[in-house]
């Protein structure tokens, strides 16, 4: 009986555990000579609702786990690199719209491709996905 209750939760605790990777941190001799800026009103804000909605729409479009792949190809590794992409962010009515639009010309110097014209999705205030495409 043991076997089988342990079993039963190797298949469905990786499901429960959100991995999160720990940032890198600079040496105090490189955050020494970093100045932050004034926040005033010339900053972006991205509201809770907007910041959560964020975090959830890239862990769906880049689970955890989810890594550089063994081809070579270089479209395939660009588009593997989330600095590569640009997020766009709007408010809706209890529900937040994000598209993730890939930047292969600009930051792989690759001609631009319609193989991946990105991805949206429409995250509630709660946290749901109510749809991507």
């Amino acid at each position: 009986m043991k076997r089988i209750s342990l079993g039963i939760l190797m298949i469905v605790l990786p499901g429960c555990i959100h991995i999160h990777r720990k940032a890198s941190v600079a040496p105090p001799e490189v955050a020494e000579h970093i100045q932050f800026p004034e926040w005033d009103k010339d900053a972006a804000t991205v509201t809770g609702p907007q910041l959560k909605a964020l975090q959830i729409a890239m862990d769906d479009f880049r689970p955890a786990g989810w890594g550089p792949s063994k081809n070579k190809d270089a479209l395939v590794h660009c588009l593997q690199q989330i600095e590569n992409y640009d997020a766009w962010v709007k408010r809706g009515d209890q529900v937040t719209f994000i598209h993730f639009t890939p930047k292969e010309d600009e930051r792989c110097g690759l001609a631009p491709s319609l193989v991946d014209a990105g991805a949206s999705y429409a995250v509630s205030d709660e946290g749901i996905i109510l749809k991507r495409e």
